[in-house]
Formats: structure tokens, C-alpha cells, sequence
């Protein structure tokens, strides 16, 4: 018997290997191949949003991933090659666009700034430097986004309109529920007034009739006046938690709480577990105003 040669099997191997990659799954990037439309989002709540609309329809690009912080993220530089190949890129108006995803987008991408979308259906929140950008915390504004998300989906792959609007149809089916549980948990409270470090939440707030007061002022830690009326604040209505975020800076909202006797409990709101996140967050809420 002939012995096999040793490079017989190395050359089959070379053969079968683009057949391989062809089957794999998406890489660290979110590449894939291009049967179906290339979607970019910059967060991952947002990410929540395009799933539930496109389901299996579409591969999806998050920019800043779980644990990191949009004020301080850069994407990587195999992250900003992949912005190219990107179909459309659902902006949320959060600084790190503008610097990082926009320059790196190819002219045939379709640039859609959900930001816009909201603003012509609800009044916007203003921080500093203009409009508040953490409107993916409110699940009235959550519904305008999944609107306009299925409608451009729509109209960037029309042989598949039905199925984005179907989907699109459930999904805010399940937003309006939680809007309406969020609702009826904070009813139940007379407290109104909690503590944050980041001001994140002040669309939350607004829409179920709450009161955010925030340690950090224009993305800036608190001066020494600022945290000593928080303080007193904390003392006067007998508020115990600070809420803080895994990326916050711990040594200023540990200090708070140790000064006010309390704790400090972290939430995630750039969670892409959209609606538990949500429910379980307002929870948290709700438990420290008891």
C-alpha cells in the first residue's frame, strides 16, 4: 500500500476552506456575508430595537459594546474598516457619532438619526450642551424609534416590508405594555425624588412622574457646593441609595453614600436586554422610594 503523502490532506484542507468561513458565523466585527442588509447601530439598547424589527432579516453592528461608556468609547480600527460595508447606520445623537461612526461610513450608507425622529414627536430634554441624548430610556420614545427603524428597514429592502412591519407591530405591542407596567408601579409611590450619579434617566423620570437629581453636572463630577446640596437634599426626603453605572468613577458616588448613611446600587442602562432592563431598573427605583 502506497503511503498518503503528507501535503495530500493540507491541500484538501486549503480547498474546503473558504466553503468553512462561508458557513461560520458573524466575526468579532459583526461582518458577515452580504445575502442580507448590513445594519449599524450605535448602542446596544438600539441593537434591541433593530433585532426586534429585522429578526434573522438583517446582521447587525453594534458601535460601543455592553460595559463601556458612550462619552469615552473609540472604536477600534478593524471596527471603523467595517463602517464602510454598512447599508445603513441608525444614529441615536450621542457624541461619539459624530467623531468616530460618521467619517467612517461609505456614500452609499443611509444615515437615519432616530434622535430626529423622536424630536418631532416628543419634546426634547436639555442638558448643557443641548438636547439630552438618553431617549432610548424612555419606552414612549422607544416606540418612535422601532417605527422609524421598520420604516427605513422597509424601504431599504422593500421585498421584505411586511415581515419588518409584522415584526415591528409586536414589538411595540410589547413596549406599550411595559409603558403602562412602568406606569402603574410608579403610581403606587408617593415618593417621587431619587439620586443618580450620571444623569442618565431624566427621561424616565419625566415620563412617569418622577424626580431625577444627579451628582454629576455637565459631564463633570460634582463640585464641592453642588454635592453638599445633594447632601442636604438626601437628608431632607430621606433618600438612602445613590444610583450609580458600572463605568461610573466608584470613589465620589462611595463617598456620597457614605455620607448620606446609604448605598450605592448600579444600573445598566445601555443594557440590549431592552424590556426586562427597563422593568427591572424602574424596580429598583420604586424599592429605594419605599
Amino acid at each position: 500500500m502506497k503511503k498518503q503523502k503528507p501535503w495530500g490532506a493540507l491541500f484538501l484542507l486549503i480547498l474546503a476552506l473558504p466553503l468553512l468561513a462561508g458557513c461560520g458565523d458573524a466575526d468579532s466585527t459583526g461582518m458577515r456575508d452580504h445575502e442580507h442588509p448590513l445594519v449599524t447601530v450605535s448602542i446596544p439598547p438600539e441593537r434591541a430595537f433593530a433585532e426586534a424589527v429585522c429578526g434573522n432579516l438583517a446582521h447587525i453592528m453594534t458601535v460601543i459594546p455592553p460595559g463601556s461608556s458612550p462619552e469615552t468609547y473609540e472604536p477600534t480600527p478593524l471596527q471603523q474598516e467595517t463602517f464602510a460595508d454598512a447599508n445603513i447606520f441608525f444614529a441615536i445623537g450621542i457624541p461619539v457619532e459624530d467623531n468616530q461612526v460618521l467619517p467612517y461610513l461609505a456614500e452609499k450608507t443611509a444615515v437615519v438619526d432616530l434622535s430626529n425622529e423622536v424630536s418631532a414627536a416628543y419634546t426634547d430634554l436639555t442638558i448643557a450642551d443641548g438636547r439630552d441624548p438618553h431617549i432610548w430610556l424612555s419606552p414612549k420614545r422607544a416606540i418612535v424609534m422601532v417605527q422609524a427603524i421598520a420604516r427605513k428597514m422597509a424601504q431599504l429592502d422593500p421585498k421584505n416590508k411586511n415581515a419588518y412591519e409584522d415584526n415591528a407591530e409586536v414589538y411595540i405591542a410589547q413596549l406599550q405594555a411595559l409603558d403602562q407596567e412602568l406606569t402603574d408601579m410608579t403610581a403606587a409611590v408617593d415618593k417621587k425624588d431619587f439620586i443618580v450619579f450620571h444623569p442618565a434617566f431624566a427621561y424616565l423620570a419625566a415620563d412617569y412622574g418622577l424626580e431625577m437629581h444627579a451628582l454629576e453636572q455637565d459631564g463633570k463630577e460634582a463640585t464641592a457646593v453642588h454635592l453638599q446640596e445633594m447632601i442636604d437634599l438626601a437628608r431632607a426626603k430621606d433618600i438612602k441609595i445613590l444610583f450609580s453605572q458600572a463605568e461610573a468613577d466608584t470613589r465620589q458616588a462611595e463617598a456620597f453614600a457614605e455620607e448620606i448613611g446609604g448605598t450605592v446600587v448600579v444600573l445598566d442602562p445601555l443594557s440590549d436586554q431592552y424590556i426586562d432592563n427597563m422593568r427591572s431598573m424602574m424596580q429598583a427605583i420604586i424599592d429605594s422610594l419605599q
